[in-house]
């Protein structure tokens, strides 16, 4: 993943991702394919059995909050569909962009370019794997627990607790087909969820990648800024160091506002779809005994950290590259080229972070924020408990 060779490698890897998720990126962008139809009915089926169960049960509020705890992750996977096909293009163009300007430009370049790169490519294998045998593994513990639960206690139940429309869960071919429907389901929103999670960690780790390629050629300029002696080859030397720090600038910053224009929606239907779910699992706990509430609750709260931990690093990198701007010897630069730092001092001063859809910041500040709410909304249930 350091080189061109790896990147494709692991693009055959995210194409089989997507096309069993019915968002063929890479192939077939911005079309609807069979996948993307057979998805869309799945989880057609999904709100429409939802509705149909919550009307059944609506006498009994904690089987209804049960039936609704899985709500946020659908609704969050298809808008992370439907992302995914409108953005295709985008998405199509900044990958093209990646492969020639970064990997291919820098991956035979100076020893601290291919450092970068190699550093980059080694923490995306490894979050790739880590990633993937975390869903997938969870997939199939929560997939056997139906098995689990009929050898502990003798009674059937279902993958998930919603019910087919006209079904009978107690006969056993509506349980055979409700099971078939949610076995389906399962297994595409767990390779959807690798594809959209890890897609948005990928591209934001070669943003960052490519800033720190920045500041290594910032950090070139100013060695010959420093530099006593002042001849015509070290002025065309400056000139040409000069002339590419301004290019990976203007490319940096490029790549860090695609990927805002791309993801920004992703992020808001994360942090809101997952504080939605994590308020219902925290009241479960509270009020219940079903077990299920804790595997729902601890994988809630790990995919929406991991989304402000990315945020957050995204951002110490942008002040990274800014505080190596700000520290060098601009004054020792010709005058036209001061003239030109000026706007580059300006563009940096723009804000580039990641956020939700422009609602607020992905990063720690609005993490805690969000813990917060979190925190005062489970004393606010914790106190009437009590009082009742």
């Amino acid at each position: 993943m350091a080189n061109v060779e790896g990147f494709r490698k692991l693009m055959k890897s995210l194409i089989v991702y997507s096309k069993v998720a019915g968002v063929e990126i890479w192939t077939a962008p911005g079309k609807f394919v069979p996948a993307s139809y057979y998805v869309s009915f799945h989880i057609t089926v999904y709100f429409v059995s939802t509705v149909w169960t919550l009307r059944k049960y609506i006498d009994d509020p904690i089987h209804m909050m049960k039936v609704l705890i899985t709500m946020g992750t659908a609704v969050q996977l298809y808008i992370k569909f439907f992302v995914g096909h409108s953005k295709a293009q985008e998405i199509m163009l900044v990958t093209a962009e990646l492969e020639q300007e970064v990997l291919k430009r820098y991956q035979n370049g100076s020893e601290q370019e291919i450092a970068v790169l190699r550093r980059t490519g080694r923490i995306l294998w490894i979050v790739h794997r880590l990633m993937s045998a975390s869903y997938i593994f969870a997939a199939v513990a929560f997939g056997l627990y139906p098995a689990f639960y009929y050898f502990a206690t003798g009674v059937v139940v279902p993958l998930f607790l919603y019910e087919l429309p006209f079904f009978d869960l107690s006969s056993s071919l509506g349980y055979a087909v409700t099971m078939c429907f949610q076995i389906n389901l399962l297994a595409i929103g767990v390779l959807g969820a690798i594809l959209s999670d890890f897609v948005f960690f990928m591209y934001a780790m070669y943003a960052m990648a490519r800033a720190d390629i920045s500041i290594v050629h910032l950090r070139e300029l100013e060695n010959i800024l420093n530099d006593p002696s002042k001849n015509e080859e070290h002025s065309a030397e400056l000139r040409h160091k000069w002339v590419q720090c301004m290019h990976d600038h203007q490319q940096s910053t490029s790549f860090f506002s695609t990927i805002e224009n791309i993801f920004g929606l992703m992020c808001l239907a994360q942090v809101a779809t997952a504080t939605l779910s994590i308020c219902d699992a925290m009241l479960l706990v509270l009020l219940t005994d079903w077990y299920p509430t804790y595997s729902y609750l601890y994988v809630m709260f790990v995919q929406l950290s991991g989304f402000f931990v990315i945020g957050h690093l995204v951002e110490l990198k942008i002040d990274a590259m800014y505080n190596k701007i700000i520290s060098m010897p601009w004054y020792k630069l010709p005058l036209q080229e001061q003239k030109e730092f000026r706007f580059l001092m300006s563009r940096q001063q723009c804000p580039m972070i990641l956020t939700a859809y422009g609602f607020h910041p992905m990063n720690f500040e609005a993490y805690m924020s969000v813990l917060k709410v979190l925190y005062q909304f489970f004393v606010m249930i914790m106190q009437y408990i009590d009082r009742n």
